[in-house]
């Protein structure tokens, strides 16, 4: 494995070149007749991306990031519990439960706009996203009965604490990404490529302990992409979910001998990521949230370009136009300057493109769909 090769040093540049570029795009003739002008305001301030380095691990093996209030509070439970402040850990818990609770009804505000405004989800689809309320509200109601438990001494070790918050109330947890803000999910956006390739750096030291747990860190983030995520993107983030927790095992015990082995399943992981921003970001775009399109196609090429570096310098070669252009027509939409229609069309179109030949190439089971500008 060549690691110079890998994506992330050039996503770094790319990212902090940016702002510098801006003033370019923002030169954007204004006279085209069929030209539109995003609602967002030009001066809002960009979202950067961080990295965030506190997880919640399940079990040794699960990890989720600590990026959100819910997350933020049931990381304070926990350590509150294993310095013996019950009242704390009790108190978080139900904070954790209010945060839930709030989302849920967050859900159930958006998933009435969605119907009034997107007739072409389908069916498993909506429903997907009608369900999520419920289910938050169920996990609200795990985390209630903890903050009781704690406070009542049923829960004795943060073992038992994690069982009361089980995988199901964790995975409907997990939900709360499909409504999750912009402002919390984007400046992660990289964090996955970041410990994909942290893992490689480690398995090329053959420290397969700490390659494991940078893969388990990385599924972390596409586990919340996922429930973020409905149609064909969801199934192909589930199912790079499933390699990736196999694949960590299995490095974990030494059964890994090729680190293509790791480069297939990180270049997987990276194609899910960019069909499914790209998906979201045709679903903003049809609701008018210009801004959000902009940042979900800025994810769409950072995951395209990784899932391209993995693949080899041949693909990574062929990506690069689109990852440049597609940055740009994401600047473009989330600093509000003017843009076509026909501009928007041409970049879905090359960005959707580039996903599905690159993943004929790498084996990817799920396609990008066409671009409807007009809904």
């Amino acid at each position: 494995m060549n690691l110079k090769l890998k994506p992330i040093s050039l996503a770094i540049l790319v990212a902090t070149s940016q702002l510098a570029g801006m003033a370019n795009v923002q030169a954007a003739n204004a006279a085209t007749a069929s030209a539109v002008q995003s609602a967002q305001a030009a001066s809002k301030a960009p979202i950067s991306t961080v990295a965030s380095e506190d997880w919640i691990v399940y079990d040794g093996t699960t990890y989720t990031p600590v990026v959100d209030a819910v997350s933020q509070h049931l990381d304070a439970a926990r350590k509150a519990f294993d310095a013996k402040d019950t009242e704390k850990a009790a108190a978080e818990m139900r904070a954790v439960a209010e945060q839930l609770k709030l989302q849920a009804a967050r859900a159930s505000t958006e998933n009435n706009a969605l119907v009034a405004e997107d007739k072409t989800l389908l069916a498993g689809d909506l429903k997907y996203a009608q369900d999520t309320a419920k289910h938050m509200n169920a996990s609200a109601l795990k985390a209630s009965a903890a903050a009781a438990a704690i406070e009542s001494g049923k829960i004795k070790t943060t073992a038992d604490l994690d069982k009361a918050i089980d995988k199901a109330a964790r995975a409907d947890m997990e939900r709360r990404w499909l409504v999750t803000d912009v402002d919390t999910w984007y400046p992660v956006s990289e964090e996955p490529q970041r410990h994909f390739t942290d893992a490689a750096a480690a398995y090329a030291r053959k420290d397969y302990q700490a390659t494991a747990a940078e893969i388990r860190k990385a599924t972390g983030y596409l586990r919340l992409e996922a429930k973020r995520a409905t149609g064909v993107a969801e199934k192909e983030l589930n199912s790079s979910v499933a390699q990736l927790d196999k694949l960590a095992d299995a490095v974990d015990k030494g059964g890994v001998k090729s680190e293509q082995s790791l480069d297939s399943a990180f270049e997987k992981a990276d194609h899910a990521l960019a069909l499914s921003h790209r998906a979201k970001a045709a679903e903003s775009w049809a609701r008018k949230d210009y801004d959000k399109a902009g940042y979900e196609l800025k994810a769409a090429a950072q995951g395209l370009e990784g899932a391209a570096g993995w693949a080899g310098g041949e693909a990574k070669a062929g990506a690069q136009a689109t990852v440049a252009d597609t940055r740009a027509l994401g600047d473009k939409l989330v600093a509000g300057v003017t843009y076509t229609r026909d501009e928007v069309a041409k970049g879905f179109e090359s960005l959707g493109n580039s996903i599905n030949a690159l993943g004929r190439k790498i084996g990817g089971a799920q396609m990008a769909p066409p671009f409807k500008p007009s809904a």
